[in-house]
């Protein structure tokens, strides 16, 4: 094997890690169960709050489009959060956008990890520090 035939392989197959790395597992797009739910308020408490009754499922499609369907228990009922929109990812850290009550784009973005089929959201709050902590699972 010539120097330039080793260089052009080992460049191959340096872009086909890169590429490979680069691409999440085909799982990510997949719906989620929502196992909890929590709010971390930093002037209340140090720790994250959890939310009761937490139910409901997240679709993350491989087109760029998700749909939220988060109940939780409230006032002696259940509240429901559907949601609609957009979302975009890099390593690490995600991006939800879509239409408020209003009509007006909004958008919500943090940091995620994926491990084993349990996906962890945490998105940024207001005011800065605060955050929405999302415990779920690959169905």
């Amino acid at each position: 094997m010539t120097a330039r035939t080793f260089l052009l392989a080992l460049g191959g197959a340096l872009l086909l890690a890169g590429l490979t790395a680069a691409r999440p597992a085909a799982s990510f797009f997949t719906t989620y169960t929502y196992l909890s739910y929590a709010i971390l308020d930093r002037e209340s408490s140090p720790r994250p709050l959890p939310a009761q009754g937490v139910g409901g499922t997240l679709t993350l499609q491989a087109n760029g489009t998700y749909q939220k369907r988060l109940t939780m228990s409230a006032n002696g009922g259940t509240m429901r959060f559907d949601q609609d929109g957009r979302f975009t990812f890099t390593p690490g850290h995600i991006r939800f956008t879509y239409p408020d009550k209003t009509g007006r784009s909004r958008t919500d973005e943090g940091t995620f990890q994926l491990h084993q089929g349990q996906l962890t959201i945490t998105l940024n709050g207001y005011p800065a520090g605060n955050q929405s902590i999302y415990t779920l699972r690959a169905q």
